[in-house]
C-alpha cells in the first residue's frame, strides 16, 4: 500500500469519525429541543386545564392538542378502584379535535400501576397512539376542577396529548439530510486529500525516482533538488552530498583494485616464468622439485586471481563487451573439448537438439562463463557434468548440471557474491578465489541476460544461464544491408 493511499485512507477515516460525531451531536441536540418544545406544549396545555377555569383553559389549548378529562364522584376516588377512571364521564369538546378525531384519548396505558401513580398525586407522563397511528405525548394529573356558575368541584383526571408526528417527521428528515451531507463531505475530503498527497508527494516521488538510478556502476547520477525551502528540499541535499562521498570512494576503490591488479601481474609472471624455468632447466632434488611445484601453482592461482580482479575492475568501469550473431553450441563444445583432457575419470557431457542455436554475443566472454561453471564443477568433485542448450521461444537456456555434493540453501543467495565462499566440499576442492561466479553474473548481465541456481546437498546441482535467443529479422537486415554496401562498393570501382 502506497503513502498516498495510506495518507488518504487515514485522513478521510479522521474526518469520517468527526463528521459523524458531529452529525449524531446535532441529530441528539436536535431531538432534545424538539422534544423539550412538546413536552413543554404538553405541560402548558395541563396546566391550563387544570387551573381551575376549564372553559379558559380549553381555550388556550393549542389547535392540535387532544384533551380528555374524566370526572369522578364528589366522593373522590379509592386507591383500589380504576374503574372509577376507566368508566367515570368524560367530558370533551369536538371542535378541539382535527378531523376525523378519535372521541377520548387512548386510555390503554392507564394501568393499575399507574392509577396508583395519579391516586398517590404523580404526574402521568408517557407515550400513547391513536387508532389512526399518530403518537401523542400524554401528561395526566388527578386535580379538582370547579364550575363557579353551578358552584360545582369535581374531583378529575385530566389528560392531555399533543402529537409528536411533526417532531418524528422533522428528525427523520434531519437524519437523513446529515447522512448525506457526512457523505458527501467525505468524499469530498477523500478526493482533497487524495490530490493535495500527491501534491505534497511529488517531490519524494522524484527524488526516489533519481535515486533509483544510482547504481554502483553509475554513481553519477543526482537526485533533483526541489526549488522549495522546505525538509524535502534538505532531505535532496543530504543525499546528493551522500552520493558524492560514496562516488568519491567507490573511485578510489576502483582505481586501487585496476592499479594493484595490474601492477600485480608483472611480478606473478615473473614467479611463474621463473618456477617453470628451474623446473626444466636444472635438476632440483625432489625436496626443491616439490616447493617449486608449490610456487608455480600458488604463482598460476594468484595470477587468475589478478586477472579475475582487473575483470571486476573493468565491470565497475562501466567496461562493455561486442556483441556479434554467433553460435552458442560451438562455444559449449569447445569448453568440452578443452576440460575434457584435465577432468580425469568425470565425464563431460553435450546435449542439443539442433546444430544452430545463435546468439548475438562475445564468443570469448560467453566462453568464460561456461569454463567457469564447468570448473566450478569439477572443483567440487562432479563426476558427470551435462550441459543442456535449446532455445525455448525467444530465449536461449543452457543449463549445466552435475552429480557433485550440492551447495547448502543458505549459501545459495549469496553464491554470486564476490569473495563469497561456500563453507564445506565445494569450497575445499581447487583453487577457487570466490570471483568466479561474480564473473559469470557480470558477463551475463552484459549480454541482457540472467544466471540462476538450484541445489541440494547431497543431490548435485543446476546452474541455469538464460540469454536474448538472436533475432532473425534483424540479421538478416544486417546482413542484406552489408551486401547492399559491398555491391555498391564493387560497382563504384
Amino acid at each position: 500500500m502506497t503513502l498516498r493511499l495510506r495518507l488518504t485512507i487515514f485522513y478521510s477515516a479522521f474526518i469520517a469519525i468527526i463528521l459523524s460525531a458531529m452529525a449524531v451531536s446535532v441529530y441528539l441536540l436536535t431531538e432534545r429541543s424538539l422534544s423539550t418544545a412538546v413536552e413543554e406544549r404538553a405541560r402548558q396545555a395541563f396546566a391550563d386545564l387544570s387551573d381551575g377555569a376549564i372553559l379558559t383553559g380549553l381555550q388556550r389549548l393549542p389547535g392540535d392538542a387532544y384533551y380528555q378529562i374524566i370526572l369522578l364522584s364528589d366522593q373522590g376516588i379509592t386507591p383500589n378502584s380504576v374503574a372509577d377512571i376507566r368508566d367515570g364521564f368524560t367530558y370533551t369538546d369536538p371542535t378541539r379535535f382535527r378531523e376525523n378525531p378519535s372521541d377520548d384519548l387512548p386510555l390503554d396505558f392507564l394501568s393499575d400501576r399507574t392509577v396508583q401513580a395519579l391516586v398517590d398525586g404523580e404526574r402521568l407522563d408517557g407515550l400513547a397512539t391513536l387508532p389512526g397511528g399518530e403518537r401523542l405525548r400524554v401528561l395526566g394529573e388527578l386535580t379538582a376542577i370547579t364550575f363557579p356558575s353551578q358552584n360545582l368541584t369535581f374531583t378529575a383526571a385530566i389528560l392531555v396529548g399533543v402529537p409528536t408526528s411533526a417532531v418524528e417527521a422533522t428528525l427523520e428528515q434531519l437524519a437523513q439530510d446529515l447522512g448525506l451531507a457526512v457523505i458527501g463531505a467525505f468524499l469530498v475530503f477523500g478526493i482533497g486529500v487524495w490530490w493535495l498527497s500527491r501534491q505534497v508527494l511529488a517531490p519524494v516521488q522524484r527524488v526516489t525516482q533519481g535515486a533509483a538510478r544510482v547504481s554502483s556502476r553509475d554513481l553519477s547520477q543526482r537526485v533533483p533538488v526541489p526549488r522549495s525551502q522546505d525538509e524535502m528540499r534538505a532531505l535532496a541535499v543530504a543525499i546528493n552530498h551522500m552520493l558524492d562521498r560514496l562516488q568519491e570512494s567507490f573511485e578510489t576503490q576502483r582505481r586501487f583494485t585496476a592499479d594493484a591488479s595490474h601492477e600485480l601481474r608483472t611480478p606473478v609472471t615473473a614467479i611463474v616464468g621463473h618456477a617453470n624455468y628451474l623446473l626444466r632447466r636444472t635438476r632440483p632434488s625432489p625436496e626443491q622439485v616439490d616447493s617449486l611445484t608449490v610456487i608455480r601453482q600458488e604463482a598460476e592461482r594468484m595470477a587468475k586471481l589478478v586477472n579475475d580482479l582487473l575483470e571486476l575492475a573493468r565491470a565497475d568501469a562501466g567496461f562493455s563487451i561486442d556483441r556479434q550473431p554467433m553460435n552458442l553450441l560451438e562455444v559449449v563444445e569447445d569448453v568440452r573439448n578443452e576440460l575434457q583432457t584435465v577432468a580425469g575419470q568425470a565425464t563431460i557431457e553435450v546435449a542439443c537438439s539442433r546444430p544452430l542455436v545463435e546468439v548475438e554475443g562475445d564468443p570469448e566472454r560467453l566462453k568464460q562463463v561456461v569454463l567457469n561453471l564447468v570448473q566450478n564443477a569439477l572443483n567440487a568433485g562432479a563426476r558427470h557434468i551435462r550441459l543442456d542448450l535449446a532455445q525455448v521461444g525467444k530465449e536461449v537456456r543452457l543449463e549445466v548440471f552435475d552429480d557433485g555434493p550440492g551447495i547448502p540453501t543458505e549459501a545459495i543467495p549469496h553464491l554470486f557474491d564476490r569473495f563469497y565462499r561456500v563453507d564445506g566440499a565445494r569450497s575445499t576442492r581447487g583453487n577457487g578465489s570466490g570471483l568466479g561466479l561474480a564473473i559469470v553474473r557480470w558477463i551475463v548481465q552484459q549480454h541482457g541476460g540472467s544466471v540462476d541456481v538450484a541445489s541440494r546437498s547431497g543431490e548435485g546441482s543446476v546452474f541455469t544461464v538464460v540469454l536474448p535467443a538472436l533475432d532473425a529479422k534483424a540479421t538478416g537486415s544486417a546482413e542484406a544491408a552489408r551486401a547492399a554496401l559491398v555491391s555498391a562498393i564493387s560497382v563504384r570501382s
